[in-house]
Parts: C-alpha cells; sequence; structure tokens
C-alpha cells in the first residue's frame, strides 16, 4: 500500500496548485508539470505504484534523475500530483442533476477510474490528496446532499458511505478483470476444472444453493460478458442502489 502525504507539504501544495514555478533565470524549463504527471501515470497503469520510481520515470523522459528532481522533490509527492490528475479528468454531474442521479454518476465514474487505472486502490486513502480537483469533486458530491435536510455531519456521512462503497466494489471487479493474466487461466478454465469435484462433494447437502442456482440467481445481466467480472459489475450497480435507497430513506425522515 503507497501512502499519499508523506512528501514534503509545502512543495507539494505549491506543485497541486500552482504548477512549476516559472525559471528565475536562463532557458525555459524543458519538462511541463503534465507531462511529468502524464508519464508516471502510464508507469503506474503498467506496472503498479511500487515499481515506479524517479530513476525509471526520468529514463522513460528523456531527462537525467538529477534534472527530474528539480522539477519534482520525489516520489511521494509526484504520488499526489498523480492521484489529482485522475480525479481532475472524471466527469462531474451536470447542474441540474438530482442527488441520486448524481451520487450515481460520481459512484460510476469513480468504478471507472479504478478500472482504467487499478493502482489508484493501493493509494491508501486514510490520508487524502489536498489537490484542487480532489477538492472539487468532494464539493460536488456535498453539494447534490445539500438542502435536503440533513444534519451536517450525516450529511458528510453519506457522501463518505457512497465512496467507500465503490472503492470497496472496485476492488471486486478490479480483481476479477485482473485474474485471467494474473493467473494464467481463464475463468471459463478454472471453472470447468473445478466444477465436477463440487459437485461430487455438494451432493445435495447444501439445498438452498443448490435451489437458488437452479432458479437463476446466480446468473447475469450479460452472459456473453466474462462472467466474473459482469457479476461484480451487477453486484456493484445492485449495492449502490441500496445504499441509494438507504440515503432516500434517511432524507426522507428529516
Amino acid at each position: 500500500m503507497e501512502y499519499a502525504g508523506s512528501g514534503d507539504p509545502a512543495r507539494t501544495m505549491a506543485l497541486l496548485w500552482d504548477g512549476l514555478p516559472a525559471p528565475r533565470r536562463g532557458p525555459r524549463q524543458r519538462l511541463e508539470l503534465p507531462r511529468i504527471v502524464d508519464a508516471a501515470i502510464a508507469e503506474a497503469d503498467s506496472a503498479g505504484p511500487a515499481a515506479l520510481s524517479m530513476r525509471t520515470l526520468a529514463r522513460t523522459l528523456g531527462v537525467g534523475t538529477a534534472s527530474l528532481y528539480t522539477y519534482v522533490p520525489g516520489k511521494a509527492e509526484l504520488l499526489e500530483l498523480m492521484v489529482d490528475r485522475v480525479v481532475g479528468r472524471q466527469p462531474l454531474p451536470g447542474a441540474d442533476a438530482g442527488w441520486r442521479a448524481g451520487l450515481r454518476e460520481i459512484a460510476c465514474s469513480d468504478l471507472a477510474a479504478y478500472r482504467a487505472h487499478p493502482w489508484l486502490l493501493q493509494v491508501a486513502t486514510s490520508r487524502t490528496v489536498f489537490g484542487p480537483n480532489v477538492l472539487r469533486r468532494y464539493e460536488a458530491t456535498l453539494t447534490l446532499l445539500d438542502g435536503h435536510g440533513l444534519a451536517p455531519g450525516d450529511l458528510v456521512k453519506c457522501a463518505a458511505a457512497v465512496e467507500s462503497y465503490t472503492r470497496g466494489a472496485a476492488s471486486a471487479v478490479v480483481e476479477a478483470e485482473q485474474a485471467p493474466a494474473q493467473t494464467g487461466t481463464s475463468d471459463d478454465e478454472w471453472w470447468e476444472r473445478r466444477v465436477p469435484f463440487l459437485e461430487e462433494r455438494m451432493d445435495g447437502r447444501f439445498p438452498l444453493l443448490g435451489a437458488l442456482g437452479g432458479a437463476g440467481a446466480f446468473a447475469v445481466s450479460d452472459m456473453a460478458a466474462p462472467y466474473l467480472p459482469r457479476r461484480a459489475l451487477d453486484r456493484f450497480l445492485f449495492g449502490l442502489d441500496l445504499l441509494l435507497d438507504s440515503i432516500g430513506q434517511r432524507i426522507a425522515g428529516t
């Protein structure tokens, strides 16, 4: 697990909010900050955040490692820039979106970001990245819930519940999507090699499980898609609706 917030706070906040300072003298800086951060994101997408280093990033950018340090103090600061840049690319709900549709849109776009950048799940969220994009997105989430009678503390907790649920469900989706490449075995191969032994050992010992299977309880919404990722996605959407129903009940009871 990687932890944000372990770098120099002054340098980190300056880079997040102000970008690179203008050079005092001499030629214009060779690298732009967005290019550096985008290259780091691509490296993390390929090999995960643990494999990302200032040395490998410098090589990718075609500069010396010492030169790269003149732009970004280190990996700790870079990690926060990466998170904030990814968040900045995510769409926000329209101004006319209701609270439920808006929260659903935010959760679904968060899921899309986790699927596109699985390394985000390896960055701890206990220490928030205080970048402009992260805070803008958080403000938009809170605004969706504002004005519906929720107590301030409940409003914040409802937003946190959606965020926490999405991150947990995203982990299941990403794990299912990565399983074939990580194990070298497709979902179909994995299932076909186990089902004969499973059927032999179950042998009517779990009647409810068997009845639910016979009733189609384990079917997915798209049978043409890979089963395990589709099941994880279906469960994400079902659970999100349950959570939004609960928030709706809390709002109705205020």
